[in-house]
């Protein structure tokens, strides 16, 4: 019987070993090496993960947060119209909380041009180009203006009206052009309101397709010119916009727009008051006009629920931290063998796996130095911030915390969470309703280093800094993703790529020594095979002699 290959129990003729069982048994040692450094990478591999996710998750929170350092979040305020088919109106965080009195005489407008009648009154004509359509036989330039800047396009009499339409939109000008073809008519109107703006065309040339072109337009009268030098140049003008005409408490204003901002409330004009109106010399007449009322205040509601927001935002970025710091490390759960895994059922692979990723960043000091300084952000006092008189108590009142405003921590065992009283927060708007600006939105003194100070700078700019920083650690601890390829230079990319290059080297003396354990043993069964034959024939001699 002959021996067999490389691997397998050998037959008769042979030592009737299981090889593979042998040679498994060898290679025990080196097999142990391999899986240690399978587990090493793999944990490395949990452990970057683990980072990155932090990474994005405080990247988040971050931009979250950033809309708490500004005054139109911090200072909202709500604006009522009595009658907004005249004016509706918004308010940003330098609005006054006054009632402004507003009455309309005029809107802001532009200009809109559209034919009188047809271009072409033959409504068979063809109106692939302004050849068939409007007669042009040459090409010719238009000079297109707004009031305030002048454009040249060039005019073919192979471009149809709507070319000449591509061409005007394209122009940055603005004035915007269309053209129905079912009605043949040309329309432009200006994109700006206003007293400046309107519609300039002009041609100057030798012939008259320019001329023809315009007025053919039949959007208005033009005017035509000789140059003296065999041209001449042909213009149509058309009248200007109006601007918007007002009086706010009691002053008169114009606006080139009908919408517009007058100390810190942006006013959206909607129509005219009743009563009055603009004289034939284009002034305003008030006569007995009914007056819109537009009133401005703190929103105190809108304020506690954007404080309140943060809050929540706060404790659920700081329940995943305390989280990832708190959860156990189980050491004796490594990751497990393709040998181990063929041995257990899935739930139970589920179950080890578990406890084996579990506490990646157990006790992790980046993660527990900015949760130190999250809870710190807020107990900490801000400086220079003045104090307030409270209606209720008749004391003065300094908000520069977070537990001044309603803002405090629970207990031991919630780990730093943060709630709010939202009664005293209204109480603190009510004696400050600039509070919140002092005490989040602070930017804090810059020292003669050129860094802020932290102890003038608002709770919110403390937290943004501190994330921050924190992204910055943890950039060179693990990167910003989990894919080694785009991440060759944090420490953990660099760790887990070191441990591939031993893990391949392992796996490479693996595969010498397997193979040289087999190529020894098959030449053992050679050598037992040859003398098992000699045996035979020794005996097989002896027998015929």
């Amino acid at each position: 019987m002959s021996v067999s290959s490389v691997g397998g129990t050998y037959g008769l003729s042979g030592s009737g070993m299981d090889i593979d069982e042998l040679v498994k048994n060898l290679m025990a040692g080196q097999q142990a090496k391999t899986d240690a450094l399978m587990q090493k990478k793999t944990v490395l591999d949990w452990q970057k993960s683990a980072y990155n996710k932090v990474y994005d998750d405080i990247n988040s929170f971050r931009d979250s947060i950033f809309n708490y350092k500004l005054e139109s979040t911090l200072s909202p305020h709500t604006v009522y119209s009595n009658n907004t088919s005249v004016a509706t109106a918004t308010a940003n965080a330098d609005a006054a909380d006054v009632n402004h009195s507003l009455l309309v005489a005029q809107l802001a407008s532009g200009v809109n041009l559209t034919s009188s009648d047809r271009i072409n009154s033959d409504t068979t004509v063809s109106k692939t180009s302004l050849a068939t359509h409007m007669g042009i036989t040459g090409s010719f330039s238009l000079n297109i203006g707004d009031g305030k800047t002048t454009k040249t396009i060039t005019v073919n009499p192979t471009d149809s009206i709507n070319d000449v339409v591509s061409a005007i939109n394209k122009s940055g000008l603005n004035v915007k052009a269309n053209y129905d073809s079912t009605l043949d008519r040309f329309f432009l109107s200006t994109s700006t309101t206003g007293s400046s703006a309107k519609i300039e065309i002009s041609t100057t040339g030798s012939t008259n397709d320019g001329k023809n072109f315009i007025d053919g337009l039949k959007i208005g009268a033009t005017s035509t010119v000789s140059n003296g030098d065999g041209t001449d140049t042909t213009t149509f003008t058309s009248a200007t916009g109006k601007d918007a005409v007002f009086q706010l408490d009691g002053v008169q204003f114009s606006q080139a727009s009908n919408t517009f901002t007058i100390a810190g409330v942006k006013y959206s004009l909607t129509g005219v008051s009743t009563g009055a109106s603009m004289d034939a010399g284009g002034n305003p007449v008030w006569g007995s006009a009914a007056a819109t009322n537009v009133s401005v205040s703190f929103d105190v509601d809108t304020a506690v629920a954007s404080i309140q927001s943060l809050v929540d935002s706060y404790n659920k970025i700081l329940d995943e931290l305390n989280g990832m710091v708190d959860e156990t490390r189980y050491k004796d759960y490594t990751p497990l063998t393709d040998a181990q895994k063929a041995d257990m059922t899935d739930s139970d692979i589920t179950a080890w796996e578990a406890k084996a990723k579990s506490g990646m960043l157990h006790n992790d000091d980046s993660l527990t130095s900015l949760i130190r300084s999250m809870r710190n952000a807020f107990s900490n006092q801000v400086s220079g911030i003045s104090a307030s008189y409270d209606k209720v108590t008749g004391k003065n009142i300094t908000y520069n915390s977070g537990s001044s405003i309603g803002i405090t921590t629970g207990d031991y065992a919630e780990g730093g969470k943060l709630h709010l009283n939202a009664d005293k927060l209204k109480a603190a708007l009510a004696n400050n309703p600039d509070v919140l600006n002092e005490l989040f939105g602070a930017a804090g003194t810059t020292k003669s280093d050129g860094t802020i100070d932290t102890q003038s700078q608002g709770i919110v700019g403390r937290l943004y800094d501190t994330l921050e920083k924190t992204k910055d650690q943890l950039d060179e601890i693990a990167g910003t993703t989990a894919n080694a390829q785009y991440d060759t230079e944090s420490y953990y990319a660099k760790r887990i790529k070191e441990t591939e290059k031993q893990l391949l080297s392992a796996e490479d003396r693996f595969d010498i020594m397997e193979a040289a354990y087999y190529t020894k043993y098959n030449a053992m069964e050679v050598a037992l095979q040859k003398l098992n034959s000699q045996s035979t024939w020794l005996q097989t001699f002896g027998s015929t002699s």
